[in-house]
């Protein structure tokens, strides 16, 4: 929770302040190296290291939304159509969930295996096992693949940095709130989605499924599977409506699925029978589906909705609206179950805060009409991108040397001259 909060407090302006810089590229190799240390570091758990540990966490959990912030920033330039960007964004989502879901079984196959690990040393092996794959996957990334971005905005002379990004992020909000009301409401339909807290929203499960359905810790790694393997098709879903009703219904649908699931669960799973354990298998599915439709919409509809040229502010912004309450969904559950209330009525809340969420999407207007109104900054972000990255000098340069190579003599006066 704290992290959260502390994170949607400052990324957007740590995103005012990398826009008028050209440190992208640092910023997300600085912030991938330090959650896979932070993850790294973890393998010296013990009952002496443990806050150590914690604060490692902390660190890292982060480190981790900066990276997100940063590594968001670069979707616009993979394509303005927003067809092209719902395959892009469900085909990296595909991608994480499947290494994801195949991290998640090796760490449960290992645990219970005939190795006979302790849990202090699984959750050491899952420390290290995710410190190499982040190393893997993300030094190849920031070495290879990701480009350095020029500066999309100047300092004034004489202006300070940090101030700079305070008033620039006062003056982007403003303006925002002002001229893009669309993207005003999504913000706003962001404070009541499981975006933040994704985890927060696992942590109700997996309290709701130990304490009121009873399963032990191998059916609720059934289910944690159940739902990362899951996610791959609704990603492939979210791919599809993107396309046949636009990012924001499909948006919209995903969290009206999710929302339905979980008032499904709350109301037909009433105690730890076998009946209720098999029923929640089959809505693990479900959930995984609509968790796996539903954030690859969402980022495919925020990018559309975004004027382009700043793009790691507006990103910053977006992290805001998404992480700052994040923390609500479980402080609803907790204060409930202490009061002796239900856990049903507290798993039943989650589709509360989505149905709000899905009400304010309904005030964004038509998805047609937000994309016309930042349209034309998607040409002004490319010639002047291509200004600032040098490409108009390596133009006019290549004019220069074609001009050269012309044979001598057909500069002359014609005869009509």
């Amino acid at each position: 929770v704290i992290v959260g909060v502390t994170a949607g407090i400052t990324m957007p302006l740590v995103g005012a302040i990398v826009d008028h810089t050209d440190h992208r590229k640092a910023m997300g190799s600085i912030s991938a190296l330090i959650v896979v240390l932070s993850v790294g570091l973890q393998i010296m758990l013990s009952s002496e290291t443990w806050f150590a540990c914690f604060i490692f966490e902390a660190i890292g959990g982060y480190a981790l939304i900066m990276h997100q912030v940063c590594t968001m920033a670069y979707l616009p330039d993979l394509t303005h159509d927003f067809i092209e960007m719902a395959h892009y964004t469900s085909r990296f989502m595909m991608n994480q969930y499947l290494v994801q879901g195949a991290y998640t079984t090796l760490v449960i196959v290992i645990s219970f295996s005939p190795l006979a690990l302790s849990n202090l040393d699984t959750a050491r092996l899952a420390a290290g096992v995710s410190a190499l794959i982040g190393v893997i996957f993300f030094g190849y990334s920031w070495i290879f693949l990701f480009r350095k971005r020029p500066r999309l905005r100047v300092l004034a002379p004489g202006a300070n940095l940090y101030t700079t990004g305070f008033k620039q992020l006062l003056d982007t909000t403003k303006f925002v709130f002002k001229n893009y009301k669309a993207l005003k409401w999504f913000m706003i339909a962001l404070l009541f989605s499981p975006e933040a807290g994704a985890g927060v929203v696992l942590a109700i499960a997996v309290t709701f499924l130990t304490f009121f359905v009873r399963m032990d810790v191998k059916e609720i790694a059934v289910v944690s599977l159940l739902m990362l393997f899951s996610n791959i098709p609704g990603a492939f879903i979210s791919k599809k409506m993107c396309k046949w009703v636009n990012p924001l219904n499909s948006f919209r649908l995903a969290e009206l699925m999710f929302a339905t699931v979980n008032a499904l669960i709350a109301g037909t799973v009433t105690g730890a029978t076998t009946k209720d354990k098999n029923l929640v298998y089959f809505y693990a599915a479900l959930v995984g589906v609509a968790f796996g439709w539903m954030f690859p919409s969402q980022r495919t509809l925020a990018v559309a909705l975004m004027p382009k040229g700043q793009e790691t502010e507006i990103m910053g912004l977006i992290s805001f609206f998404g992480q700052i309450v994040g923390w609500l969904p479980v402080f609803v559950f907790t204060v409930m179950n202490e009061n002796g209330v239900s856990m049903r009525w507290g798993l039943a809340s989650l589709s509360f805060f989505l149905v709000v969420s899905f009400l304010f999407t309904l005030l964004c207007g038509k998805f047609e009409d937000a994309v016309a109104l930042v349209e034309h900054t998607s040409d002004e972000y490319l010639n002047d991108y291509k200004r600032k990255s040098g490409v108009l000098e390596l133009d006019s340069f290549v004019e220069d040397d074609k001009e050269k190579e012309k044979p001598r003599g057909t500069d002359l006066p014609t005869d009509s001259d």
